[in-house]
């Protein structure tokens, strides 16, 4: 009898078979698509051009919440610093400064996770408390740790005092210096501040996107140059008819044209510039422009629209919208529009060093949308990025720079810059006690 209906339905079942293959392949290579470029380290007798500071103050990436276990202790040598990141035992994300205030072993290397939210140097075993940064007694009573301090009268010269080398500078508590973190939209962000006053006073917060968009996949790519190009891109309207009007190389025919808008979102007549002319769009412009921007991180915020259009054979077709949002100096949101679907794109810059910056981009997407048409739109971004890689890491930092301010263009150019430069401050006093230090 199976026998009977095996032979019946052989077709069938070699259909059904071969169907579910092919959807399993689809499946896997879609659902997440991923595009990791190989890292490529700068070449240092590269012309830079006189540059600003390299790592100016804000929240930064350093790694994705799935890179980072229960237990799991891992160590980042970025934007001029070591940072040992763990995860304690209570889930909870801790960064404090890598080295042990003991002898100088590096946590990130061996270090052990203690308790709910500590962790052990793996030389000597001194604990440090990931909530404050202490150095304490134990991980279970997380009484502060009291320690004599001892320095060298002179480390370069040698120079004997009282017939000791070293001196006794402190006695009482010591602690590590600690990194606030935030676990937002399947990623970890540190914040970095050179100015004393801001490292606890933090000024404004990441966006946390609680999008009801299905996670679709992640862009990885490298480029060398100063971290300003790559955020300063999204302010310059003109390059977009230069660079960016092809999706394919091979072919002219069809075509891509922009129309862009550059805003700071602290400015009174925000919502009347960023108005757009379709109604839905200008509804979820407005709905997004007032779920993010308040009056305590405004002033963080450059606004940017986007319109896209596509041109084949000489027929012009509207596309999409995109409102981004460039927070502080590393940090991009991208909201994508039209009548079909709605994307956004997290963007995230991360210096590993001076002219080496990893650029990452997220892409989220309503669950109806094809695996492959939200693949297809990170492939593309990616190939506009590496238009502008191209430029990018043959280039100079234009330190003085001949603007046409006749042209709207050249004034949010110039406008965009003054607002960046607002992430320097204090900068280069900490960038220089840093290189001190460097080997």
């Amino acid at each position: 009898m199976v026998y009977v209906w095996f032979c019946d339905n052989f077709q069938l079942i070699i259909i059904t078979i071969v169907f579910s293959l092919l959807y399993y392949l689809y499946y896997k290579k879609y659902r997440f698509y991923v595009f990791r470029q190989k890292d490529e380290a700068p070449n240092p007798n590269k012309p830079r051009g006189k540059c600003p500071p390299f790592y100016p103050n804000g929240w930064y990436r350093l790694l994705n919440s799935d890179q980072l276990n229960i237990n799991e202790v891992k160590h980042f040598d970025y934007c001029g610093r070591n940072v040992v990141i763990f995860r304690g035992t209570n889930s909870k994300v801790y960064a404090l400064d890598a080295f042990c205030s003991h002898m100088g072993a590096n946590l990130g290397k061996g270090g052990i996770v203690k308790n709910k939210s500590c962790i052990q140097c793996p030389f000597h075993g001194w604990v440090f408390d990931g909530e404050t940064g202490n150095c304490v007694v134990s991980s279970e009573s997380l009484a502060k740790k009291q320690v004599d301090q001892f320095e060298y009268h002179d480390i370069k010269e040698a120079t004997k005092v009282d017939g000791n080398y070293l001196y006794k500078c402190y006695s009482g508590n010591v602690n590590l210096k600690k990194y606030h973190a935030r676990e937002l939209n399947g990623t970890i962000l540190v914040w970095f501040d050179s100015r004393e006053e801001f490292q606890d006073n933090i000024p404004y917060e990441p966006f946390d996107l609680n999008v009801k968009l299905d996670y679709r996949g992640e862009s990885i790519n490298y480029v060398n140059c100063h971290i300003q190009e790559i955020p300063e891109n999204g302010a310059d309207i003109r390059h977009f008819d230069f660079l960016h009007t092809r999706l394919f190389t091979f072919t002219s025919l069809i075509q891509f044209e922009w129309k862009m808008l550059s805003h700071r979102a602290a400015e009174e007549d925000l919502y009347e510039v960023m108005k757009h002319k379709h109604e839905f769009i200008n509804e979820f412009k407005t709905k997004i422009l007032k779920t993010f921007i308040n009056e305590s991180n405004k002033k963080y915020i450059n606004v940017i629209s986007l319109d896209s259009y596509v041109k084949i054979f000489g027929w012009k077709f509207f596309l999409f919208n995109a409102t981004g949002f460039q927070l502080g100096p590393a940090l991009v949101y991208l909201f994508l529009k039209s009548k079909l679907f709605e994307v956004t794109f997290a963007q995230s810059i991360t210096p590993l060093k001076k002219f080496n910056i990893r650029v990452s981009h997220r892409i989220y997407a309503n669950s109806y949308l094809p695996y492959f048409v939200s693949a297809f739109m990170l492939f593309s971004e990616v190939q506009q990025l590496i238009s502008d890689m191209l430029i990018w890491n043959n280039k100079i930092f234009g330190s003085k720079l001949s603007y046409n301010l006749k042209t709207e263009a050249d004034k949010n150019l110039i406008s965009w810059r003054n607002w960046y430069a607002g992430f320097y401050e204090g900068c280069n006093e900490f960038e220089k006690k840093q290189e001190a230090l460097d080997w």
